[in-house]
């Protein structure tokens, strides 16, 4: 049996987290989600999420799998697996 990994990815969205992309940084992998999510706020102080051209910039963890198949369009953060918002 494989672990999962998982992916702490950046994207830029509307303020209400509707409307988003993600943004052209490297996604990050953790061997669990307790790891990811202690990398948050260092994911949001980086320059790619600072220079970020949209109103809300989130940090988002999710299984790599999952962060794959949302591929690069536009997506709605708020109907993906339980989003934890880091706001920046």
């Amino acid at each position: 049996m494989s672990a999962t990994l998982i992916a702490l990815a950046l994207f830029g969205c509307s303020d209400d987290g509707t409307a988003c992309r993600r943004l052209d940084a490297p996604a990050e992998t953790f061997q669990s989600q307790a790891a990811c999510s202690g990398q948050l706020d260092e994911a949001l102080a980086t320059d790619v999420a600072l220079r970020a051209d949209a109103p809300t910039v989130y940090a988002q963890c999710m299984p790599s799998t999952q962060l794959s198949a949302l591929g690069t369009g536009e997506i709605d953060l708020t109907r993906v697996h339980q989003v934890q918002f880091a706001q920046k």
